[in-house]
């Protein structure tokens, strides 16, 4: 194993508390934040994690949130997918919680669309169709198991399991995407076909 990955974590985190605008009502009974931007107010039921040191997974919740913090201050690379401004912000804004530094940071979708010729922050108007189930089911004919929106919602539930599968399915996503960046091996834009070569970390 190469040093970089000794040194590396793949993570996702989901949110505790359900997004509104994502649906038609809201449910009794089921907790709310005002948006995507209120960070402060989702909370974190679940960060699901990657360790290529140990070549295994790892779940964090409340319980072992301090386990999350001693595996990050041990490791140097972050790996995750739109983990900059929404992952990293969310355990920012969520107590207790250790927050990678962006320094050490390799967010696959930002360099996905660097590769493409776009900014490296969103827009509306070009940055659509790079999501990490159209990445994924494009390139490895695999896609993601649940939908973020609704995983606090089968959280809140009681639906844990479920709720901890589709987290650490993304991780597993994530880093099939990331070793293919690591080969060196082009990905397929999922747009238009063409062939994208993400930037190697480090």
């Amino acid at each position: 194993m190469r040093g970089i990955e000794m040194q590396t974590i793949v993570y996702d985190c989901e949110i505790l508390k359900a997004v509104p605008s994502q649906f038609s009502y809201c449910e009794k009974g089921i907790k709310y934040c005002s948006g995507w931007s209120d960070h402060a107010r989702m909370g974190i039921s679940v960060i699901g994690v990657y360790d290529y040191a140990e070549d295994r997974y790892h779940v964090f919740c409340e319980d072992n949130k301090a386990e999350f913090e001693a595996l990050c201050r041990s490791r140097d690379l972050f790996v995750g997918f739109n983990s900059i401004p929404f992952d990293n912000a969310l355990i920012s804004a969520t107590s207790g919680w250790f927050c990678p530094p962006e320094e050490k940071c390799y967010d696959l979708l930002r360099e996905t669309w660097i590769a493409a010729g776009l900014e490296p922050t969103f827009s509306r108007k070009t940055h659509g169709g790079f999501g990490l189930a159209a990445i994924c089911e494009t390139n490895f004919g695999k896609s993601k198991t649940g939908n973020g929106a609704l995983a606090p919602v089968e959280w809140q539930r009681g639906k844990v399991g479920s709720v901890v599968n589709y987290c650490l399915n993304d991780v597993w996503l994530t880093k099939r995407l990331f070793d293919a960046v690591l080969a060196g091996s082009a990905i397929t834009n999922p747009k238009d076909q063409g062939k994208l070569t993400l930037r190697k970390p480090g």
